[in-house]
């Protein structure tokens, strides 16, 4: 059985970024076997996300697109939003795959193993990975590959479910410039469903359909959606769709751990890294990558250490998505208020990068009501079932 420094099982966003940190870090020269069963060769997902324009992150140079406007389609308002000194991305899963990639091909300590994954195990003398019949041993395991359970009845379980449409239009109908990242000019049938439009030219543009709940549509549903919306607001003059993409992220508030075990750490998604309240990873993940790879450089251990007051961030994230989940305030004006009412304080707050004082400013543009009903409920259902 060959040992390593470090295996991590799956090689999607969360393990390819470790080991590239991990290259980037004193830690280079350690051993490292990354297991997944796919080969990373196609653009199987896009990553979307807000960032500071003076705090650029290892992947600036494919971006594929950046927007320095955003705009939003609400209940009482309808045009830009003020992002203050954040700009809004869009980095492509093969882009991002064939980087991170030719970087790690530069370094021989760093193995990979096109592999499927059938247990992780802890041991006294390490993590343990079995994979296609074969153990392989570890310092840590760093596993994405765990799944959230989400069928507690303590937590609030969601769905972020979207279909999406590379679209080419006839007519020049689209402004690069101007990203429209929520417009809810659709039927909400009780929901949260926004589309949002992201222009890579004045003819080509990502039109993804987008729903919070708990139910995923049949396959003609989202097209439908895509196809009303594109007839209706866009003067396309015709159009050609070029791609398709199709995607579910999990919104729950479900307890997750970093440390399961000594040797085993979860990332990604299986840490925790998705924000429950809205399902961006991305940058969520990057950060706490960046954390561990610190630690492990400093002190030997991965595990990041989190102040207790930090925590107030899941119980906000808890206290919104009981305000989707039981219908208390319809959606499309509760993001109206947030966005609208908190120019760039709603960027730093979904990033957690707000104090508290901030935080209360912007709780005082929400619904009061609904907000207040949703605490007593959280703390209801997560003390007493």
């Amino acid at each position: 059985m060959k040992r390593y420094d470090f295996i991590i099982a799956g090689g999607g966003m969360a393990g390819l970024s470790l080991a590239y940190y991990l290259t980037q870090s004193s830690l280079r020269h350690k051993s490292v076997l990354i297991l997944d069963r796919e080969p990373k060769n196609r653009n199987d997902r896009t990553w979307c996300f807000w960032e500071h324009r003076d705090a650029a992150g290892p992947f600036e140079s494919i971006i594929f697109r950046q927007w320095e406007t955003v705009t939003f389609h609400g209940t009482t308002y309808a045009g830009p939003l003020g992002m203050g000194a954040y700009q809004y991305k869009m980095l492509r899963g093969i882009d991002f795959y064939r980087f991170v990639l030719d970087e790690l091909a530069k370094w021989p300590t760093i193995e990979r193993k096109q592999v499927t994954i059938e247990q992780i195990s802890d041991t006294p003398t390490g993590g343990q990975v079995k994979a296609d019949g074969v153990i392989y041993e570890a310092d840590y395991v760093f596993d994405s590959t765990f799944q959230l359970s989400l069928d507690d009845r303590k937590n609030h379980n969601l769905l972020q479910h979207f279909k999406g449409w590379i679209i080419e239009a006839e007519k020049p109908c689209f402004d690069p410039d101007k990203a429209e990242i929520m417009d809810f000019r659709i039927e909400q049938h009780g929901d949260c469903r926004f589309v949002y439009v992201l222009p890579f030219d004045e003819k080509t543009a990502l039109i993804e359909f987008t729903l919070f709940n708990e139910q995923l549509l049949a396959d003609d549903q989202y097209d439908r959606v895509l196809r009303h919306y594109v007839d209706q607001y866009l003067e396309t003059g015709g159009y050609i769709i070029r791609e398709t993409e199709f995607g579910i992220i999990p919104m729950s508030d479900v307890r997750t751990e970093e440390k399961p075990a000594k040797h085993i750490v979860r990332i990604g998604t299986s840490g925790g890294a998705t924000k429950a309240s809205t399902g961006y990873t991305f940058q969520r993940t990057q950060r706490y990558l960046r954390e561990m790879v610190q630690n492990m450089a400093q002190s030997g251990t991965p595990f990041r250490q989190t102040g207790w007051f930090d925590h107030r961030f899941k119980l906000y994230d808890s206290i919104f998505l009981n305000v989707l989940e039981q219908h208390r305030h319809p959606a499309d004006d509760v993001f109206t208020r947030v966005y609208v009412k908190n120019p760039e304080r709603v960027f730093r707050f979904l990033d957690e990068d707000t104090h508290f004082l901030d935080e209360l400013k912007l709780f005082t543009t929400m619904p009061w009501w609904p907000f207040t009903s949703a605490f007593f409920a959280v703390m209801r259902r997560k003390w007493f079932g």
